[in-house]
Order: C-alpha cells, then structure tokens, then sequence
C-alpha cells in the first residue's frame, strides 16, 4: 500500500516526511507555483484533496489555510486563498472560487499596496478578517467572497457568480451581486435537527454505511433516521 490512514479515513503517502522536508526545502511557501505542482504531486498519491492528510498540513503549517476533511477544490492551491480562512469538512468548493478576507486601505491617501508593504508596513495596522466556511457548504462557480463576510454557516448554497458580502446563514442558498437569500434548503424543523446531528463530523466509513438517505431528498419524515437523531462524537475528529 502507497500510503496509510492516519485518522478519520484521510491518508498520508509512506513519502509524506520526506515530501514536506522539500517543500519547506524549495521555499514553496512563497513560491507558489511551485507549491501547487508539489501539492499536485502529494494529493495524487494520497486519493485527490478529499482524501490527502499531507496536503491539509502543509496548507495550514505554510499558508494559514485550514481544511477540513473531504473537502475540495481551488483551496488546495497554494495562494489562491489567503491566510486566516478555515474550511469546514465535506465542502464543495467549484472553479474560479475566490476568497478576499483584507481591504485596501481606503482612507489614506493612495489604494495603492506601494505606498503600504515594504519599509513602511510596521507603521500600519493591517488587520485581516478570518474568514470561516462550514462544514457540507456548496461555492459555486466563480463565486467571490469579500472582506465583509466572516463566516458562511454550515450547509449553505452560494450562486455561481456570487459576489459574498455580508455572512450567510446556515443552510441558506444566496445568489446574485450582491449575494441575497433566495430561500432556504430545508423547513426549520429540518434545519434544526440537521445542525443538532453533525452528521458531517462522522468519517466517510461512518456515513457512506447510511447511502440511502444522501439520494433522496429530505423531509421531516426522515428525522428519526439514526444518523440524524444521534449527534457525533466530536473528540476523534478532524
């Protein structure tokens, strides 16, 4: 077997020590393009960015991006999403999907970043938002989220093409430029239930044992399912 499985059905390749020693080796820290083609490299021989342990490492350890498990998408390459944004787990995340969590400063004389990184940097405070994305999330294609956007609750829908700016609640589906709720996925009674259970803080073993109730749709019918009733254990999980 190529690799193993460290916890919660994610994997780490047998190279994985010696794969980060070289990515910290090549700089790929700031070294973006190289970074990706390492992270390519990494995730293929771990099963794809559901699956690869390795890569949530070094995106967190060298970019500040935390990624939950079996989730995926442009948040695997390096300097697409910058630092300080969180990913919860089973998230969907399509192309062109961009995160932006620090402004330009508006009030100075100049926009322009020239005027405000090198020499002059330690005399300005900067502040970056931390930008936090919930577990079973959709981003649709191209959708761009904005500094005024700190957390998209779990289970919510964003258009393709979106422009983000302002927070989305749980289970909402929003659209358009700006985003606005068109409505949401579920009957309270539903949501409710659905954010009580955590079913997505079960490992894909755990969940793929109850296939049946991902193919149909939801009703409150289905609220006595045992995956729905019973909240997961949180203490084993990544």
């Amino acid at each position: 077997m190529e690799f193993v499985t460290p916890q919660d059905g994610l994997r780490r390749s047998r190279l994985a020590g010696p794969l980060k020693g070289l990515y910290r080796k090549l700089g790929c820290g700031r070294r973006w393009r190289l970074g990706r083609v390492m992270i390519d490299t990494i995730q293929r021989r771990e099963g794809g960015h559901m699956f690869t342990q390795t890569c949530r490492e070094l995106l967190e350890q060298y970019h500040g991006v935390k990624i939950g498990a079996y989730s995926y998408g442009p948040c695997f390459e390096p300097g697409i999403f910058p630092e300080q944004v969180e990913i919860g787990r089973y998230t969907s995340i399509g192309p062109g999907v961009r995160v932006f969590n620090q402004n330009h400063l508006m009030d100075h004389l100049s926009t322009h970043p020239f005027f405000y990184e090198g020499e002059h940097a330690a005399d300005l405070d900067m502040p970056r938002n931390t930008t936090r994305i919930g577990s079973d999330v959709w981003l649709g294609c191209n959708a761009l989220v904005t500094p005024g956007c700190q957390r998209i609750g779990d289970g919510a829908v964003i258009g393709a093409g979106a422009v983000v700016t302002k927070d989305v609640p749980d289970f909402a589906i929003v659209a358009g430029v700006p985003a606005k709720v068109i409505k949401f996925r579920f009957s309270e009674e539903v949501m409710a239930q659905v954010a009580e259970s955590c079913w997505w803080e079960r490992s894909y073993d755990e969940v793929r044992e109850h296939g049946k109730l991902f193919v149909q749709q939801i009703t409150e019918e289905h609220l006595t399912h045992p995956l729905l009733r019973t909240a997961a254990d949180k203490s084993d999980r990544v």
